[in-house]
């Protein structure tokens, strides 16, 4: 049996309630109001209003851009018949990637509680957190599946 072949895989990726579509009619509508509403106080003669509604604009504009941006990033899991691999991804990219021994791999929640749970994969002398820009319920079900998939194919797993 091939070594590399991925006995299971999960990517996570981050989640994003608004879509592309739904920005642009999101900026549409908010650029009409802002535009009408400033000819108002224009003609009403507070002008310096005007300004501040397009300064409204712009800032709805710069941090959709940047939550956009922050959602490309993602994470796949790779469990193989002796590896876990961790590949952390920006912008389609590999940024960086982690490798664990499969048959020495424990998985737990960190507060499991709390709203800022944590998602942590260790191995040996290596540790990391992973999914941390999923909600406190997705960490969870991740959790729930990797430690199937490890007992599922007979991973020496210790929580």
């Amino acid at each position: 049996m091939n070594e590399n072949k991925n006995l299971y895989s999960i990517t996570l990726k981050p989640y994003r309630s608004l879509s592309k579509i739904g920005f642009i009619l999101l900026m549409v509508v908010l650029c009409t109001f802002c535009f009408v509403t400033g000819i108002m106080f224009i003609k009403i003669g507070a002008w310096p209003v005007f300004g501040f509604f397009g300064l409204d604009v712009f800032l709805v504009y710069v941090f959709f851009k940047l939550s956009f941006k922050s959602g490309e990033e993602f994470e796949v899991i790779n469990l193989t018949k002796k590896k876990l691999i961790i590949e952390k991804y920006k912008l389609k990219k590999i940024i960086r990637t982690y490798v664990f021994d499969a048959n020495w791999i424990k998985i737990k929640i960190l507060n499991p509680k709390s709203h800022t749970n944590k998602l942590q994969i260790s191995s040996k002398n290596k540790s990391l957190i992973v999914g941390s820009f999923l909600r406190p319920d997705e960490r969870i079900e991740v959790f729930q599946n990797i430690q199937n998939a490890l007992r599922k194919h007979n991973f020496l797993y210790a929580m």
